[in-house]
């Protein structure tokens, strides 16, 4: 894993400030017991501190904390269209 997506993942975990930590990065948001409204409020929180929109076809409770990390790194470092 490399250090822009360790730094990620640390961000992702501060998104979800309900949950107690430790949240490994193999866990997924399935194992966590996220709700539809976790999920929302989730994705919220990510926009708010990435500055990117995930949506739900993106986004799929069985990923895990790492693979959403990749996934939200990609999107941050992809120029988006006005």
């Amino acid at each position: 894993m490399t250090t822009d997506t360790c730094s990620t993942t640390a961000r992702l975990r501060r998104c979800l400030p309900r949950l107690a930590p430790p949240i490994r990065d193999e866990d997924s948001f399935a194992t966590l017991g996220i709700d539809s409204l976790d999920t929302v409020e989730f994705l919220c929180a990510v926009h708010e501190e990435f500055g990117v929109r995930l949506t739900t076809d993106e986004f799929h409770p069985a990923q895990t904390f790492s693979e959403l990390a990749a996934l939200v790194a990609a999107k941050s470092t992809t120029p988006h269209a006005i």
